[in-house]
Formats: structure tokens, sequence, C-alpha cells
């Protein structure tokens, strides 16, 4: 809900998530006016841009990044970003799935962009956390059971110490309900204080 420089994609997904991909590119960079930095494979490379070409995107607006992922869902592997003073800087968590590449991708962005790069040790699968602009984030108590090593107040502070947030935890829904007991399954933040 607030302007930024740009947003990540990751071109990995089927022919009609790709098509959704490359109408978020159009809107992104119009009627947001912010760039796109498009993780892509060389070979698709050229397809992709004119996906998105095709789709109406600013293509001065549209950044590709020859970067391996090994899925779409870049909302939850991608990096955090924070401030330190008024530099930018990104955050990142150990990604607890199977995808090696995905897990990288915080550390080749910050290279790309030569922002300072700091990993905590909270492991999650990033759908289960969402912040606000008022210092406060949010999480099901998934990420206890994703970090049983460490204590809930731990937990906390991970996040308190490398973001400067104070996270909320809510109960998960019985997997019966939501299967990944992710947040962003239930919630989404719209505004300093509206979800």
């Amino acid at each position: 809900y607030e302007p930024m420089e740009g947003a990540l994609l990751s071109w990995r997904g089927s022919v009609a998530q790709n098509n959704v991909l490359a109408q978020m590119a159009r809107l992104i960079t119009t009627t947001g006016d912010a760039n796109v930095y498009l993780m892509v494979s060389v070979a698709s490379q050229s397809s992709a841009l004119t996906t998105i070409s095709n789709a109406g995107a600013n293509m001065a607006r549209g950044i590709p990044l020859n970067g391996t992922t090994d899925t779409i869902w870049i909302r939850d592997y991608g990096p955090r970003y924070v401030y330190i003073g008024q530099v930018r800087a990104i955050t990142d968590h150990v990604y607890n799935r199977p995808r090696p590449n995905d897990d990288a991708q915080p550390a080749y962005f910050a290279n790309y962009k030569k922002h300072a790069y700091y990993e905590h040790i909270l492991r999650h699968g990033g759908g289960n956390y969402h912040l606000d602009a008022n210092h406060n984030g949010y999480a099901t108590q998934l990420i206890w059971n994703e970090n049983t090593n460490l204590t809930h107040p731990e937990i906390h502070d991970i996040w308190y110490d490398y973001q400067n947030i104070d996270t909320h935890i809510f109960p998960a829904f019985p997997t019966s309900v939501d299967l990944t007991q992710h947040l962003d399954m239930w919630m989404q933040v719209f505004d300093d204080d509206k979800v």
C-alpha cells in the first residue's frame, strides 16, 4: 500500500500463472510507476519479455534478472527490506522448503542491488508473515512448530532484532481448514491500521 521502487516476480509458473504475472507487470510498471524485476531463466527471457510487453507493460521499467528460482512463490522466499538509517538493506529467513534456488534468491538480489544482506535463523515458508508500517508483524503459531529449537520469546526477538518489528502470533487454523496454516491465506495488511 506504499509506493515502491519495484516488485519482484518469478517467471516459473504455468502459462495461466505467467499471464497473471504479465498483467501484474503491466499494472506495476504503468499504474504503479514502479520497476518489475523479473527473475527468469536465460532460455525463457525472450518469451517472458514478449509476454509482458504484449500485456502492455512499460518495458523501460521491466528488468530481467537471470537468476534461477525453483518456483513462482517469490513473495514467500524473496527479500524483506529494512532501513539502516536511510539506507535500504535486506533481511532473510531460512526458507523451509527443499528449494535451494528459491532460498538463495534474496542474497542474489542483494548482490544485484548492492544492498547489505542479513540472514537470521528463523525457518519458515514466508507466507506466514506479514508486517505493517507501524512496526507490527503478524504470524500464526506455525512459526513455533517450525522452530522448536527456539523459545517463543526468542522467535519474537529475532524479528525484533532484524526488522524492528513487534510480532503478534495468532492461533493457526486447523489443517482441515487451511493445510498451510499460513497467515496469508486469511489476512492481508493494506494500510497502517487495516487488514
